[in-house]
């Protein structure tokens, strides 16, 4: 699923950087997300292993990066063996990797924080100040560059954002519903083994398109959406097609934002129009099979129904978190790829916490063609 277009620009800006500065072995990027407060591995170019690959830090837990946001300042490290004795888990890949000095930067786009930018020598010492000058310039070229990758997505977002927002009143589907989801699905990406081709860029627009899964319900008619009891088989299917509707929608919004081709267009319109499939067959609209199932669809699937289980529905209880859990494993190589419940089991206590922080009270919920 990797999608290597950004990454190679990074690639190939890194090639220039080195001929035009010298030594600088590895940028890195993290991307920060206002909402949840994190800052998330994005893309990175190194001459050997990344050594932040799928790192995870709250901005808040990292004052050193905080002070630089808040001052908008950049950092020098002339001997990371100083902090040899850091308790943080990103100095110590570093020095792992054999990275000897740092020099980093916050990175802006319409005065809003986009994340940080990382550059890192194997010589200690090396960022002096005709090199900071020099890479200043790169500084601003990525930032643009990363800017203008998440524009379309982030407008594409928006739009989809006021179309759901306008039909709220016909689906009290809650917000906290599709930030869950979203959550739960990074969170499975990150723990699938390395074979399921996940790139940090790709999880990020993963993470960016989960929510807008369940999209098509606004086509839905109100009689069928906001019926309490649960729907007779011609309700069923009509309820159903919310998959197909939401797929033509989505494919119309992309056309009339110039993004028919945006290279991430295809893992959205997998999101929307596989998460109802099923491993083994049984699932809608198109009744696909196993890995047939593009991967974004299949761990979208894990994501809500776990989240549809564990809270109201007019016409059940929220199960509890456990009983949730079990009903995954008891599902997997059946209704869920068994990877992605895999995954899920490796980030139970992640999933717990995404749990807590956006539970919010119900008054009502989807009905059964959740």
């Amino acid at each position: 699923m990797q999608n290597d277009t950004l990454r190679k620009k990074i690639t190939d800006l890194h090639t220039r950087i080195k001929d035009h500065v010298g030594n600088v072995g590895r940028i890195g990027i993290a991307l920060y997300n206002p909402d949840s407060d994190q800052l998330n591995t994005f893309v990175h170019s190194s001459d050997g292993q990344a050594p932040l690959e799928r790192y995870q830090a709250h901005l808040t837990d990292v004052p050193s990066l905080q002070e630089l946001h808040h001052k908008r300042l950049s950092r020098t490290i002339d001997d990371l063996n100083t902090l040899a004795n850091s308790p943080s888990e990103h100095t110590r890949r570093i020095l792992a990797a054999g990275y000897r000095s740092s020099y980093t930067s916050p990175l802006y786009a319409h005065d809003q924080l986009l994340g940080f930018l990382f550059f890192d020598s194997t010589q200690p010492g090396y960022f002096r100040q005709d090199v900071r000058i020099q890479l200043d310039g790169y500084v601003q070229l990525i930032a643009a560059l990363i800017s203008h990758d998440l524009s379309s997505t982030r407008a594409l977002r928006s739009a989809v954002a006021l179309t759901r927002e306008l039909g709220r009143h016909r689906d009290e589907e809650t917000a906290g519903h599709v930030t869950r989801v979203a959550h739960y699905t990074r969170s499975i990406a990150l723990a699938l083994e390395p074979r399921a081709g996940l790139s940090d860029e790709d999880i990020e627009f993963l993470f960016q398109f989960a929510g807008l899964h369940d999209i098509g319900k606004i086509a839905i008619p109100d009689h069928i959406l906001q019926k309490p009891g649960k729907l007779a088989a011609e309700e069923y299917a009509i309820a159903q097609s919310h998959v197909q509707k939401g797929s033509e929608m989505i494919d119309v919004m992309m056309r009339e934002f110039g993004l028919k081709n945006d290279d991430h267009a295809q893992m959205l319109r997998d999101v929307i129009a596989c998460h109802h499939e099923r491993w083994d067959g049984s699932g809608y609209p198109r009744r696909l099979v196993g890995e047939a199932i593009p991967l974004a669809g299949r761990i979208v699937a894990v994501a809500d129904v776990f989240d549809a289980l564990t809270n109201p529905r007019p016409y059940k209880h929220a199960w509890s978190l456990e009983e949730g859990f079990d009903y995954l494993r008891s599902n997997a190589g059946t209704q869920f790829d068994p990877h992605c419940i895999a995954a899920m089991e490796q980030r139970m206590d992640d999933w717990c916490a995404i749990y807590a922080r956006f539970h919010e009270p119900s008054t009502g919920m989807e009905n059964s063609a959740a």
